[in-house]
């Protein structure tokens, strides 16, 4: 669809299109050579699209998309930023993963583990696509990964990290000592790794 010195006549037709079942309108402009194909074959596209639903999903992952998490956490894993998980460990475990969706693709993804009797949770497995960093995508994350844990009854959330420390501690993370671990997680912890210990109040 050509934008003309008036827009808003095809922006109105895209709405009312979108409103009649339509999925998805483009809004692209005639003034360059290839917009179309731009627009329909790169997943960012190069013009508006108008759509009745957000293109990204944030939701509780499920066994179908172990696939695409495996596929955005395999890098960092071989970089060492990740401790690695096998697909075996995901399907026992997926039901503690949050994804961020975007046409399919999955494109941010973390993990809550719970540590009920001393009401404080693990939030982990904190990956998001590097085409995708430059938002908020962490944050949202994050408190999704919080309002979780608060309906669990969990009063504090920690991570362990060996890159994004000052990411975590200017969102309310402070660093601890190893000895605040939950007992079961103390005795898991890989002092190889040397990774840093952050809490927060989920107050």
């Amino acid at each position: 669809m050509i934008i003309t010195p008036e827009p808003y006549v095809f922006l109105r037709g895209a709405v009312k299109a979108c409103r009649s079942g339509v999925r998805r309108c483009h809004l692209i402009s005639y003034q360059e050579d290839g917009t179309l194909l731009q627009e329909l074959f790169s997943r960012e596209g190069i013009g508006t699209q108008i759509v009745m639903e957000s293109a990204e999903q944030i939701r509780r992952a499920t066994i179908n998309d172990i696939g695409g998490i495996l596929e955005l956490i395999r890098p960092l894993e071989q970089q060492g930023i990740l401790v690695r998980r096998s697909r075996e460990q995901l399907e026992m475990e997926i039901d503690k993963f949050t994804i961020i969706q975007r046409d399919n693709m999955t494109i941010a993804c973390a993990a809550l583990y719970p540590f009920v009797e001393e009401k404080i949770g693990e939030m982990a497995c904190v990956a998001v696509h590097p085409d995708y960093r430059s938002s908020s995508r962490g944050e949202i994350l994050l408190e999704r990964i919080a309002a979780q844990a608060r309906q669990m009854g969990l009063s504090k959330l920690f991570v362990l990290t060996t890159r994004s420390i000052h990411w975590f501690q200017e969102r309310g993370f402070t660093p601890v000592d190893i000895e605040l671990l939950p007992e079961s997680k103390k005795k898991m912890y890989n002092y190889q790794r040397r990774s840093k210990v952050l809490i927060a109040d989920l107050g």
